[in-house]
């Protein structure tokens, strides 16, 4: 996908089912329609098979997509039992049709159908018959059994040929037997036309040739019939009625999917048996899988659904409702950066990665691709951030107006540790200390572990944090953490320094702390100092500034968008219709107010086709 520009537009016929694959939009298959499988095929097995087909339109979008779903959709087509009447001059089902004089009939069926009535040339006045058996040009004598014209047959009958052998010589019908004469003795009249100048030499023998070739055409096109029996019922049962859903390639078929019930149905069956969305998703898959392989300028492949049926029944549609929903990856081919960012900001915007260093409150855009042509669905975003300091949880620490310089003063690869007691059962959410700053970035590490937890025992829990502590006068550095629940105890904590230094506040007396220089000093030096520690509770409220304000929040223009997961390093962001409207008018941006790193893994746009 090019970034430069955005993909082919949707096809001009909306997705759905076409009677052809020339897809006038006029044709649509809608709910409530129906149909008639009556016509025997020939299969390739050599048995007969009825069938409908059906065309789909592929998108010319869909070439560049990642995924494609059917969403919102519903199709359920009922093959239901029923009668058929045959026009005893219906090619498609008689082999022969023979009258003999005016007393018997002769039809041999292409297919072994149900006979449940004989019509007769005269409406509304039955004659009676008797039904024979034929075998080659033999026919039985006696009647197998009997009937009357216009009246249902008991039971049935079954075999071909059939001979109806009526009780008496019927009367003539004089329009019928006229049309059947005109048929069997005078070809049918051509269009005269004229020539521009008459033919010479061997241009005289090819018209010969054509005129004799449209003659013989016009032979075959007869068609035989009965005066006695213009027309047959036959029953019409669904016989392992199935839907098959084909790809059509470079000439060939290939079966995508299938729905079938087996068997002969005395009463309705809906196929598919579940949501299409569900019974389409493989067949989906392959779809987009074969358009990944179509060299540039190559057509797309076609989609057929054949209904079927062993034998001709009704066909009704309850429900036929198509849509086509095209997802596309976004980064296959990221556009440059561009930042929205003061001029005195020092941040950078590397294609899909954002780095804010905390200095100050920044807002940085996200470089998309334009997105292709199509009714937007949702736009999602998914990846890793890393906040130096954990968004927080409870209330926010205010900076202390204090220029106090008393207390331990903590150095690089330096390590404190201390008890703090917890006095009632709390939901914990971080750690405030008064500090004063002597280094504009403080990085470390904080746990928290059993006061008597022997050295070496896993903490209760580990935060890390990089706190921007650029500033002239002390601090309420807060290390925040996702909301914990502990019971009341007492906890030791343990602060560690990998870069910075500064003053941690104190008192003059207070509870013994330990102060380890480095890594070999397992002992440390003892301290009588009572340090500026206190527990962030996420139920506090004492009425300092949020920091909520300060974590890394995405917008699109002035429109907040909810984020989830930030506080576990794994991002979504899920843009929907309205709010997704406005882009890419209006552009996609993360804003923080402190040190962070955020990574697009994910970016998928999610498009209506038709």
């Amino acid at each position: 996908m090019s970034p430069s520009a955005p993909l082919s537009a949707p096809a001009f016929a909306p997705f759905g089912l076409y009677p052809s694959a020339s897809f006038n939009a006029t044709t649509q298959l809608k709910a409530g329609a129906t149909f008639v499988l009556d016509r025997p095929l020939a299969s390739g097995t050599g048995s007969v098979v009825f069938r409908r087909s059906l065309w789909l339109p592929l998108p010319a979008a869909c070439r560049d997509a990642s995924a494609l779903q059917l969403a919102d959709s519903q199709l359920e087509l009922r093959f239901s039992p029923g009668e058929l009447n045959l026009a005893s001059d219906d090619p498609h089902w008689f082999t022969a049709v023979d009258d003999d004089g005016r007393q018997q009939t002769r039809l041999a069926f292409v297919w072994p159908a149900t006979v449940v009535r004989i019509d007769g040339p005269h409406a509304g006045k039955p004659y009676a018959f008797g039904l024979h058996r034929a075998d080659g040009e033999a026919v039985s004598a006696e009647a197998t059994q009997r009937g009357q014209t216009g009246v249902t047959l008991a039971p049935p009958w079954q075999g071909s040929p059939l001979v109806v052998r009526f009780d008496r010589p019927l009367p003539a019908n004089v329009r019928a037997d006229t049309i059947r004469e005109a048929m069997l003795t005078k070809p049918r009249a051509q269009p005269q036309t004229r020539a521009a100048a008459p033919p010479k030499g061997g241009e005289i023998l090819q018209a010969q040739e054509a005129a004799l070739a449209a003659e013989a055409a016009a032979f075959a096109q007869r068609r035989l019939t009965s005066t006695l029996v213009p027309g047959v019922a036959i029953a019409a049962r669904p016989a392992s009625p199935r839907l098959r859903l084909m790809l059509l390639e470079g000439g060939k078929e290939r079966l995508l999917w299938q729905a079938i019930e087996p068997g002969e149905h005395a009463t309705p069956v809906s196929l598919p048996g579940s949501a299409l969305a569900q019974e389409w998703a493989a067949a989906l898959e392959q779809i987009v899988a074969t358009c990944r392989k179509l060299p540039p300028g190559a057509d797309l492949p076609g989609l057929r659904l054949d209904i079927e049926s062993d034998a001709p029944c009704l066909l009704s549609v309850p429900h036929a409702a198509l849509a086509l929903d095209a997802e596309y990856d976004l980064l296959a081919a990221p556009a440059a950066a561009d930042a929205d960012t003061d001029a005195d900001q020092d941040t950078t915007a590397d294609g899909l990665r954002l780095v804010f260093d905390g200095t100050r409150h920044t807002r940085l855009a996200l470089a998309l691709p334009p997105p292709p042509t199509g009714a937007r669905r949702a736009l999602q975003l998914g990846g890793r951030i890393r906040c130096a300091d954990t968004p927080a949880v409870g209330a926010e620490p205010a900076a202390s107006g204090t220029d106090a310089r008393q207390g331990l003063l903590l150095e690089e690869d330096q390590r404190v540790e201390g008890r703090l007691a917890l006095p009632t059962p709390s939901r914990v959410a971080g750690l405030a200390l008064g500090w004063h700053p002597l280094s504009a970035r403080l990085r470390g590490s904080l746990r928290v572990l059993p006061a008597d937890a022997r050295r070496g025992a896993p903490a209760l829990l580990t935060q890390g944090f990089d706190l921007d502590t650029a500033s002239a006068g002390a601090l309420r550095l807060a290390v925040r953490w996702p909301a914990l629940d502990l019971q009341a105890q007492a906890l030791r904590i343990e602060v560690g320094l990998q870069e910075g230094r500064g003053i941690w506040l104190s008192g003059s007396e207070g509870e013994a702390w330990r102060l380890h220089r480095d890594a070999g000093d397992p002992e440390g030096r003892g301290l009588a100092l009572r340090l500026q520690l206190a527990w962030l509770l996420d139920d506090s409220a004492d009425g300092t500034a949020d920091g909520s304000a300060r974590r890394p929040s995405f917008h699109l223009g002035a429109q907040a968008l909810p984020a989830t997961g930030i506080e576990t390093g794994r991002f979504s962001l899920l843009i929907a219709p309205p709010a997704l409207d406005a882009w890419p008018a209006q552009p996609l941006c993360v804003e923080s107010g402190i040190a962070a790193e955020l990574a697009i893994e994910r970016a998928s746009l999610t498009l209506r086709l038709g």
